[in-house]
């Protein structure tokens, strides 16, 4: 393990340089993920790959798994070591937890994404509950989408409480979701909420909400 270790942190600070050397304005709140790709990256990747791949999670120290949440937070336009991640499921759960607990905003939002998928831990998909109160709007958004899936009996609960309440200055894009969970758990308040949205003066909001009642239609002449 030491020499995974070894090499994963060397490559991780020497993507740190290059990144403060070259994007010194980038910080763990405004990185969309464009920028990163360069060789430095790509060895940092590899490496982050190859601990999960070749190594066990239950000997991983408190530098791998800071080093390789950085790397998911940095890989955050592909997503693809959580992606990967989800076929270990004893990494998975080790860094899904840890996730929580770190300053990494660009991870917890994958994980909060991923937990869905995971299947063999219930009491791991319970952290979606963490997942939904951050403090990050982006995570909390996604993870009210997970929750839809992981516990669609709860989900209207807690799109309700999304809707009212006005957590973040610019609210619209916790409202589209609310709209969406709605209509993914089949919500009997749905069309209260596409009537509410109607009345608000939220462009993208309107739409979906247009976008959805089609949807209804659509689904009603079906059945």
């Amino acid at each position: 393990m030491n020499e995974f270790e070894n090499k994963l942190h060397l490559k991780v600070n020497a993507f740190k340089i290059w990144a403060k050397t070259n994007y010194p304005e980038i910080t763990e709140d405004n990185d969309n993920g464009e920028w990163c790709f360069c060789d430095e990256f790509d060895e940092m990747y590899e490496s982050a790959l190859s601990i999960i791949q070749k190594s066990s999670a239950s000997n991983a120290t408190e530098q791998i798994i800071n080093d390789l949440l950085y790397a998911i937070a940095r890989d955050n336009e592909c997503e693809n070591i959580v992606e990967v991640l989800v076929d270990y499921d004893d990494w998975f759960a080790l860094l899904c937890r840890y996730s929580l607990k770190s300053p990494y905003t660009n991870a917890k939002w994958q994980f909060a994404v991923k937990l869905k998928n995971y299947k063999c831990s219930n009491d791991l998909k319970d952290l979606i509950f963490e997942f939904l109160s951050t403090g990050d709007e982006y995570t909390e958004r996604l993870a009210l989408q997970s929750l839809a899936y992981i516990y669609p009996e709860q989900a209207e609960k807690y799109a309700v409480e999304f809707w009212n309440r006005n957590k973040y200055e610019y609210d619209e894009y916790q409202k589209i979701m609310v709209l969406h969970v709605l209509y993914q758990i089949h919500s009997p308040n749905l069309k209260l909420y596409l009537e509410m949205a109607e009345n608000l003066n939220y462009k993208y909001l309107k739409e979906n909400a247009q976008e959805i009642s089609r949807k209804l239609k659509t689904d009603n002449s079906v059945n």
